[in-house]
């Protein structure tokens, strides 16, 4: 008999630590791991679209934008020889108050105020596609300033009034053309055509009120196309080459389709 319960004692032994480790290895496992939280998109502040302005000014000397500043620039010259004649031209035939429109409509105030007011409509109201062509018309408008103000200082023409010494290049001409390729870029002739019409009519408003030469405006246009082309890279869809050639007379700024 205390053989039998010897036996019993010592199986009782061996067997309790073999449960107890069992129940460690058990214990010791980890949890199943909980399901991941789905991952929420941040969406877009105001003025997310804006950040870009800064790499607009570093991506500006592309093959495209330097072949058009190099044609305006071109066409500029050339048209130099027929700066005062210009100016005769245009006091005769546009007269205010018929081309007083384009003095106003022209300023970088208006055609960037206008930009801005249609991406904040179109942002507040939720379409991407309007809030993306106000962003760009905004930021057309910047770049293209910052190269005006840059030229107006770097070269110090007087004005045809010499009421002061920066005539070149005209600012109105390139606000109103910057604009007119981000619409063209973005919704195709049937806009851009209206639109640069708008802007050939700035640059003999701005000739007209004799505040520009011929080739202000010309070198103007060239800006603010290059501006414009600039800021929508990768996003247009109706592209256009930029030729300027000087006539008896002016000079012609002409869009051809690729």
């Amino acid at each position: 008999m205390p053989l039998r319960v010897a036996a019993l004692c010592v199986a009782a032994c061996l067997t309790c630590p073999a449960v107890t480790a069992a129940q460690t290895v058990s214990d010791l496992r980890p949890a199943p791991a909980a399901p991941a939280a789905p991952v929420q998109a941040v969406p877009d502040s105001f003025w997310t679209p804006f950040k870009a302005v800064p790499d607009d000014f570093a991506r500006l000397f592309t093959t495209d934008t330097v072949r058009i500043l190099s044609l305006g620039a071109a066409g500029a010259l050339a048209a130099h020889q027929w700066d005062g004649k210009g100016i005769e031209e245009a006091s005769e035939h546009f007269r205010p108050p018929a081309f007083t429109l384009g003095n106003v409509g022209g300023g970088f105030l208006i055609q960037a105020g206008a930009g801005f007011a249609l991406y904040s409509v179109a942002k507040l109201s939720g379409s991407d596609q309007l809030s993306s062509v106000g962003a760009d018309l905004v930021r057309a408008q910047i770049l293209s300033q910052g190269l005006v103000q840059i030229g107006k200082f770097a070269t110090r023409r007087s004005r045809p009034d010499g009421s002061d010494r920066y005539s070149l290049p005209s600012g109105h001409t390139a606000s109103a053309f910057a604009t007119a390729t981000v619409l063209q870029d973005h919704f195709g002739w049937k806009v851009g055509v209206p639109a640069y019409a708008f802007g050939a009519y700035v640059a003999a408003s701005r000739m007209s009120a004799n505040k520009h030469h011929l080739s202000d405006v010309l070198f103007g246009a060239a800006i603010g196309i290059a501006s414009a082309r600039t800021v929508t890279i990768g996003s247009g869809h109706a592209r256009f080459n930029m030729g300027v050639a000087p006539t008896v007379g002016g000079a012609m700024v002409t869009f051809t389709k690729p």
